[in-house]
């Protein structure tokens, strides 16, 4: 329900309002030669903030995993109001469609929020800037807020919303005349005929706006119907000389999502099904499009904490490896692989997977198969008479 009223209202600011039906349903009247770009602009913000939230922000603290206030308000609810999810999408729809490609996140009685607008009070390239005139889902907050309680998340897309508007102006007429050529020669049309010397009556007229009128706009609207036709009248459809491919309006259609796709790094095949190889179509839309809006948003973070934490092991990291859905029994086998050769342990491959960590003695170690232990130990097992069988794992050093 708070997505659909936050969408509703940047709709409002966006368009005027033409009814509102219910707390979380409006309609509005969309120009056609603004809509389609649109719809495909909140399609392709729509599935970087997905992806964002899904990913995990994981909290270090002295080089250990943790997780404390902070991991919940990223991870589960920034505020009383939202969940991470709905907070992610806001500050991502943030960044895609304002003037300078930014969010302000600020910190208020300990929670977060994604300021709706702002100004800067001063700009400081020394000191920082200072904001003001926060308003946060329609209330403006009086107070400022300093680079220590804030996290200004800017992404370098040179107003990429402009641009696709300026590029997609006569784009977007040629878009909604194709549109109503289609509709228009599609259309079914009827003639009447009557006799000449009724169009002068007067008691003709009353009687064919009153009677004729209606029983022809009931006849031609409804699924069944019957018309009576009576002396005089002659109802005859009138079909089109030449009917107008959509090909046209398609072809249009299809260059306004190439357009925006591009602009944002989207792979087009994503939207259109046509997938070949899902493995590089997902890892390039994870590197291209959602990995700057990661980096954006961990470098915001660790901005904020501080030098002096990120030295002694105190930060934030976006772990994008939570977007792809993973099934256990397809990775077995990866997953025996990477747990012999001790690059992780038991209790990290479970989290990998969505499971609780075990927190054992013998699940935090690191298991390393014989064939891949250090050369020294091997020559020394050999020298003993031990056999090395590479199906054994044993326990590596940490």
């Amino acid at each position: 329900m708070a997505k659909l009223k936050w969408w509703a209202d940047f709709l409002d600011r966006l368009f005027p309002v033409t009814e509102k039906v219910g707390p979380s349903s409006i309609i509005i009247d969309i120009p056609t030669e603004v809509y389609y770009l649109e719809l495909e602009l909140y399609t392709a913000a729509s599935l970087i903030a997905n992806a964002i939230a899904r990913s995990e922000i994981k909290v270090y603290n002295n080089g250990v995993a943790v997780k404390d206030n902070d991991y919940f308000m990223l991870n589960v609810s920034p505020n009383r109001n939202e969940t991470s999810a709905l907070f992610w999408h806001k500050v991502i729809n943030k960044m895609v469609r304002s003037r300078e490609g930014e969010a302000l996140v600020i910190e208020f009685g300990g929670r977060l929020y994604c300021a709706d607008s702002f100004t800067r009070v001063k700009e400081d390239p020394f000191t920082g800037d200072i904001y003001g005139c926060v308003v946060v889902n329609g209330k403006q907050i009086p107070r400022t807020f300093t680079q220590g309680t804030s996290y200004l998340m800017r992404i370098d897309n040179s107003n990429v919303r402009k641009l696709l508007a300026d590029a997609y102006d006569g784009l977007g007429e040629a878009l909604a005349a194709a549109a109503s050529q289609f509709k228009s020669s599609a259309a079914t049309r009827y003639k009447l005929h009557i006799d000449g010397y009724k169009a002068g009556d007067a008691d003709f007229n009353n009687e064919f706006k009153g009677f004729v009128q209606e029983q022809l706009k009931t006849y031609l609207q409804a699924e069944t119907a019957v018309y009576p036709e009576f002396d005089g009248y002659t109802l005859t459809r009138d079909d089109p000389k030449q009917l107008t491919s959509s090909n046209d309006y398609l072809q249009l259609k299809k260059e306004v999502r190439t357009s925006v796709m591009a602009a944002m790094h989207i792979p087009e095949s994503m939207l259109t099904g046509q997938i070949t190889s899902v493995k590089d179509v997902l890892t390039s839309f994870l590197t291209f499009a959602v990995a700057p809006y990661a980096d954006v948003i961990e470098e915001a973070l660790n901005k904020r904490a501080g030098i002096a934490n990120y030295m002694k092991g105190s930060y934030y990291k976006v772990d994008m490896s939570k977007i792809k859905h993973r099934d256990i029994l397809d990775c077995a086998q990866y997953a025996m692989a990477i747990l012999s050769t001790g690059a992780i342990n038991i209790d990290e491959l479970r989290e990998e997977f969505g499971k609780e960590a075990l927190n054992t003695d013998w699940s935090k170690k690191h298991f390393m198969t014989k064939n891949l232990e250090e050369i020294t130990r091997l020559l020394k097992s050999l020298e003993e008479g031990e056999q090395t069988d590479g199906e054994n794992v044993l326990p590596a050093d940490s």
